[in-house]
């Protein structure tokens, strides 16, 4: 019984050693995050803004247009949702789930 606390002494230790030693790439990991996340709303405002002036926003557009127009708007809007379920699992896998 005796050993097996030791090795539990020794294996708390070591966590503890590596986590300050891998402390600076984790914080680089989330700062690198947390940029990425910021250039992702900037590039979404972007896009909405954008979008504003596409032809499906015009009335004189006309609604089978606008429909088929739309249709389009989806992929854009898939490569937006992945790389927001992407930085979110990164923000949450770095405990800055914010």
């Amino acid at each position: 019984m005796a050993a097996i606390n030791k090795n539990w002494v020794d294996v708390k230790k070591v966590c503890k050693d590596t986590k300050k030693e891998i402390a600076p790439l984790v914080n680089q990991e989330n700062d690198k995050n947390s940029f990425n996340i910021k250039k992702l709303e900037e590039d979404i405002t972007q896009f909405i803004q954008e979008m504003r002036k596409r032809e499906f926003f015009q009335y004189k557009c006309g609604s089978v247009t606008a429909l088929e127009k739309l249709d389009g708007v989806f992929g854009e809007l898939k490569v937006f949702e992945d790389k927001i379920d992407d930085y979110g699992f990164n923000a949450n896998k770095f405990g800055n789930p914010d």
